[in-house]
């Protein structure tokens, strides 16, 4: 991340399969989870 975004700071650590993008918001103030998972529907 840093050599394409040099400058933004890391607020945590990056597992091997997060976003930059985040739902933690949504789940905090909407109660949101996601009913499918990518995981799900690509071929591996």
């Amino acid at each position: 991340m840093a050599e394409v975004y040099p400058g933004v700071e890391v607020r945590k650590e990056l597992g091997e399969h997060e976003t930059l993008l985040g739902i933690d918001k949504a789940r905090q103030v909407l109660g949101y989870e996601p009913q499918h998972s990518w995981r799900n529907h690509v071929d591996r």
